[in-house]
């Protein structure tokens, strides 16, 4: 926001409070300035500048009792941008205006001559506010800078900082990319010897594009990138102008499009190639499906193979004879394919396969085509004919996706047994990992009118948020509240969250509401610290919302506009959204807390294995499923388990929150357990008005 100084607060330095007062009378009668400080001398100019918040000095230097050296070295000292305006005797003029030039004076006028001092101030002040605009323009494009260096880390895409041919800075991505072991090894390559040598004279022309003498503006061409093995994958490369530390140089954009596939590759073993490719393989075939946003261009399944005896195997025919029976499998398998997906082998008995365009039926068709056909070989021990060799799981990925190791991790479940009950080892079945696609098997009638209410609400700011407190057992003073939403549609009925999420995440709309509470609120907390009280507010996010990666830039928009800071915000996950999308997660905490804000788990103690969560994410606060509290003080059972979740919380520096609490007697079982925060209605029901009730 450009800084506007049109009247500014003059510090007077005159012993006569008489003679500052007539010469403010002058300045104020033409507009120039409204307020004025006056001193005696400049012993005291520092802090009076800092704590009266004055704009421009003005030194009476004709004053006997004002020694203009003095007030010369004390604003030499100052740290912030005044403007220093001498007015001198004309007897002493000359004299006057040589000592004010060699002191960096803005300004020297004569006693008397008002018109030429109301220039000087009228000059001055246009000045003042260029430079501050410029400073905070400076500031913010730094911080833009710096944010976007932070995403960049955290980007699923390859990005790199060339300068005169070489790495000046790579992303983690980069790395995995062309498969180095450090990002050390990588910034001592050069950049063309990533790249067969037909392609050097077109990617020479990309690197112009950070020079002057080159064309200006963004390039995008197809290359084929040579990762540290040799091996090579394809990728659309987009380079554009930028700075590094200051310097120019160009940014190098990788996103893979086509993997080397078993067919493609003349006189290579399919086995040899499918454990080639391996994971990082398997995960950059799935970006090319995947577009901005997360959005997901072309459709596909994702199927889990896994050799049932694989460990049996190895046990009982030695490691050397066992792993060639599995790679003959891993043969047989990729000849049964085809070219019908992209293959890898990700394990000594475990393939990752990606198929475009199946639907349901597709999906289960081709698992049980390659249940019955991918077999070991006849001599592998107890082969027997009747029974599979292999178990797969298998699920779609449309819409929007997570990031390629959630998929794969989900797929992996599903072979395993973890989200499937078929226990014959055949053809696992589809079991989405979104819960929005969850949500969308079990569609309402009602869902087209409720759409209606929500989009009405958006487009004439009909919702409304509620606050229910977070209060501390511990004496803490931080004022924290719970967001919750609620909406008021054309008959002014007022609808509770229940009543319409499920119908917004069905329809598309739940991102447009999430981005609505999360400025709403942010909104909150910008007003409500500028009045003095101590507010944190957490937000929920929907998987939809959390699984685009634009998301993080909505929020830092958000704060700058509103000037708040990243810890006074939590934003908190649902435990079972967060187990499927574990790396989507991951890759979002981290990128929330460069921003400083704090993150949560809500819903927490839903897993088997809770820990695991403590110790993969960066938590703030974890918050307890509300029917912990329920019935809590008369079972023995749930006082047990809370208190295992409390201590484990505590283990990991995380803030335990219990929701949900409708009594008294709750209160005390919370309290011996070491619980940090409580929250329900028998504390206080949510309101609109952020006050805690006694």
């Amino acid at each position: 926001m450009p800084t506007h100084i049109q009247k500014p607060t003059l510090l007077i330095i005159s012993s006569e409070n008489s003679e500052a007062e007539r010469l403010m009378g002058v300045l104020r009668e033409a507009g120039l300035a409204d307020r004025s400080v006056s001193i005696p001398n400049a012993e005291r100019l520092d802090k009076v500048v800092m704590e009266r918040d004055c704009d421009m000095i003005l030194c009476l230097g004709y004053d006997r009792d004002v020694d203009p050296n003095s007030v010369f070295a004390a604003h030499a000292k100052l740290k912030t941008d005044i403007p220093l305006i001498l007015i001198a005797d004309p007897e002493t003029w000359e004299g006057d205006l040589a000592k004010a030039r060699r002191a960096r004076a803005r300004g020297v006028a004569k006693r008397g001559d008002h018109e030429h001092l109301k220039l000087i101030i009228a000059r001055e002040s246009a000045d003042l506010a260029g430079r501050r605009e410029a400073s905070d323009l400076t500031a913010r494009l730094r911080n833009c800078e710096d944010s976007t260096l932070k995403l960049i880390e955290v980007a699923s895409a390859g990005v790199a900082f060339v300068q005169d041919g070489l790495h000046v800075e790579v992303n983690p991505s980069y790395v995995r990319l062309f498969g180095y072991a450090s990002t050390d090894d990588v910034l001592a390559t050069p950049f063309l010897d990533l790249f067969p040598s037909e392609q050097h004279k077109s990617i020479r022309e990309l690197l112009k594009t950070g020079d002057s003498s080159g064309p200006i503006g963004s390039s995008t061409i197809d290359v084929s990138g040579r990762r540290a093995d040799s091996s090579v994958f394809r990728a659309r490369l987009l380079a554009s102008p930028s700075e590094f530390d200051g310097e120019p140089c160009v940014r190098m954009v990788f996103q893979p499009i086509e993997i080397p596939a078993t067919r493609e590759v003349s006189g290579v073993e399919p086995r040899k190639l499918a454990r080639a490719t391996g994971l990082d393989g398997l995960i950059a075939e799935i970006e090319t499906h995947i577009g901005a946003d997360r959005i997901v261009e072309r459709p596909f399944a994702i199927f889990f193979i896994r050799i049932i005896k694989g460990g049996e195997l190895l046990r009982d025919m030695g490691l050397s004879l066992g792993l060639e029976l599995l790679d003959e499998f891993g043969s047989i398998l990729s000849f049964v394919i085809d070219e019908r997906g992209f293959l890898s082998r990700l394990s000594d008995e475990g393939f990752g396969l990606v198929v475009d365009g199946l639907d349901e039926l597709g999906a289960k068709a081709l698992a049980g085509e390659l249940t019955e056909k991918a077999r070991l070989p006849a001599r592998a021990a107890g082969q027997d004919s009747t029974t599979p060799d292999c178990e797969i799981g298998y699920f779609l990925v449309h819409d929007r996706a997570s990031a390629a190791e959630d998929i794969i991790n989900a797929a992996y479940r599903l072979c395993i047994g973890h989200e499937y009950t078929d226990q014959d080892h055949s053809a696992g079945q589809q079991t989405p990992t979104s819960l929005a696609a969850r949500v969308k098997q079990d569609d309402e009638d009602g869902d087209a009118a409720i759409a209606r209410k929500i989009e009405y609400a958006l487009r004439n700011n009909q919702l409304k948020l509620v606050y229910q407190p977070i209060i501390s057992l511990m004496g803490d003073n931080q004022e924290n509240y719970s967001v919750l939403l609620r909406l008021l549609d054309e008959e002014e009925n007022l609808l509770e969250a229940k009543d319409f999420i499920g119908p917004a995440i069905r329809r598309g709309l739940i991102e447009e509401v999430d981005k609505w509470t999360i400025r709403a609120a942010i909104e909150v907390i910008g007003e409500q610290r500028r009045a003095g009280h101590n507010l944190s507010l957490f937000i929920n996010l929907s998987e939809d919302t959390f699984r685009n990666p634009s998301i993080i830039l909505w929020i830092c928009d958000c704060l700058r506009e509103f000037d708040v800071r990243g810890n006074w915000l939590t934003i908190q996950f649902q435990e079972e959204l967060v187990v499927g999308n574990l790396a989507s997660i991951g890759k979002l905490v981290e990128t929330l807390k460069k921003i400083k804000c704090r993150v949560a788990i809500n819903r927490f103690g839903v897993t088997d294995r809770p820990e695991m969560l403590l110790q993969g994410l960066s938590l703030d606060f974890v918050l307890m499923k509300p029917t912990f509290a329920q019935g809590l003080a008369d079972d023995a059972n749930k006082q047990q388990r809370l208190l295992q979740l409390a201590t484990l919380a505590r283990e990991f520096n995380v803030k335990s929150i219990v929701t949900g609490v409708e009594d008294a007697r709750a209160l005390t079982v919370l309290w011996t357990a070491g619980v940090d925060y409580v929250q329900g209605n028998f504390l206080q029901r949510p309101s609109p008005t952020l006050e805690v009730h006694a």
